[in-house]
């Protein structure tokens, strides 16, 4: 039994690492952006451009790649998504152009989207019961571990105006994880599939199995209220990870390296989003009113930015930051990994995690270029006013949630 979780924890590792890893070369931009405003003399609205193309491209690739992923041949498609976005990388922080990254960093976005519902199509058929929880939780950790890399080598390399090694560092660990992931892939695979054949062949194992199951109606309507949070869930989660830099830097006047590292704190506590999202759902088993409860508590804490922002206390603003910065991810691992996979039964794992993921995005996108341009225009007041909106609105979405399933229930009895 200690051989078997063994060589579904190798696969398990090595899915963890792709993705975490194609986090560098795909936030380095955004880690960056308070440097690359300055090195090339453009605007925050011009830089948010950038970011917000990547976005809408890689949600439009999300959708696309879900619908499509259960075709392709994964050994081959994981390395070669890997290594195309470091090759995109290698240009970007090579470039004197600005002008041509924006296009450079969409063509990224079509690149790695092929990559989350591809993975979660492989867990979802090669992972055994017993290893697709432990695969949950520990893929929910992979955007905070890739972020919370990419921004503290960032710090590093703000000291002494090196942004570009953000994009370099990228390209060459990109690279050696696809190899790793080229001459692995098919032992650890094989390794877990057996071990999952193992547990279906156990009768014991086979009866403390619990099949999620829930009526066709039910689950598109979950999938279509969660595309919904989504993309609020990312409006938040990325445009604090985007713009919490300038935020600091702007209203307390911090140095790019300070303000950097000090964002360091928002995907060291996201790490344990993942944590609170399996405990929480543990005590809400819907996934909508889980969802809900998430964003009533941002909700209070932008109250506390808000009111920090009033009264000028930084420790108060930065300590609310990293509280919503730890509930938006713990939400965007409950829509993006812990939904799709223990619907599978109910659902193509794959499918729905490219589409939810696709609505990730597009809260992204609106959140790189939006968010800039309302605090040029307005400050970074009205940008959590905003954020606080998006919370009011999901309340309200939940409310007719909640109406349509109390309804069908209705009908069942009726019936």
């Amino acid at each position: 039994m200690k051989k078997k979780t063994t060589a579904s924890g190798g696969l398990i590792f090595l899915i963890w690492l792709v993705y975490a890893t194609s986090y560098l070369g795909k936030v380095n931009y955004s880690a960056n952006i308070t440097q690359i405003i300055t090195h090339f003399g453009v605007s925050k609205s011009e830089a948010g451009l950038v970011p917000t193309m990547f976005f809408f491209a890689y949600g439009a690739g999300q959708v696309i790649n879900g619908l499509l992923c259960k075709h392709y041949p994964i050994r081959w498609m994981v390395p070669g998504s890997l290594l195309l976005s470091a090759a995109i990388n290698l240009i970007v922080g090579l470039t004197p152009n600005f002008a041509i990254i924006k296009w450079l960093w969409m063509v990224n976005g079509l690149t790695l989207s092929v990559l989350w519902p591809s993975l979660i199509r492989l867990s979802s058929e090669s992972f055994s019961q017993k290893s697709l929880g432990k695969s949950v939780l520990t893929l929910g950790t992979t955007v905070a571990s890739g972020t919370l890399t990419i921004y503290g080598l960032s710090a590093i390399f703000a000291t002494f105006n090196g942004f570009r090694l953000a994009f370099y560092t990228a390209a060459l660990a990109d690279t050696t994880v696809a190899v790793l992931w080229f001459f692995l892939f098919r032992k650890l695979q094989n390794q877990a599939l057996a071990e999952k054949n193992g547990e279906i062949l156990s009768e014991n194992t086979k009866q403390e199995q619990k099949k999620i199951v829930i009526r066709p109606r039910l689950v598109w309507t979950m999938v279509t209220v969660l595309c919904l949070f989504a993309v609020g869930c990312n409006l938040l989660k990325d445009g604090l990870n985007t713009w919490v830099p300038s935020v600091l830097k702007d209203t307390y006047g911090f140095d790019d390296s300070i303000a950097i590292f000090l964002t360091l704190f928002l995907p060291v506590m996201a790490i344990f989003g993942t944590f609170f999202a399996v405990f929480l759902h543990k005590k809400i088993a819907d996934f909508v009113s889980h969802c809900l409860v998430l964003f009533l508590l941002m909700g209070v804490l932008i109250g506390g930015i808000l009111w920090s922002l009033e009264a000028n206390l930084a420790v108060v603003m930065l300590l609310c930051l990293i509280g919503t910065s730890l509930l938006a991810s713990s939400m965007n691992n409950v829509v993006t990994s812990m939904f799709p996979m223990y619907m599978r039964d109910s659902v193509n794992s794959g499918m729905i995690a490219g589409v939810v993921d696709g609505f990730c995005y597009l809260g992204s996108a609106i959140s790189a270029y939006g968010l800039g341009a309302v605090a040029e225009k307005h400050g970074w007041s009205a940008v959590f006013w905003l954020l606080l909106g998006v919370c009011g609105v999901a309340a309200v979405i939940w409310c007719f949630y909640i109406l349509l399933k109390t309804l069908w229930k209705k009908e069942k009895v009726l019936q």
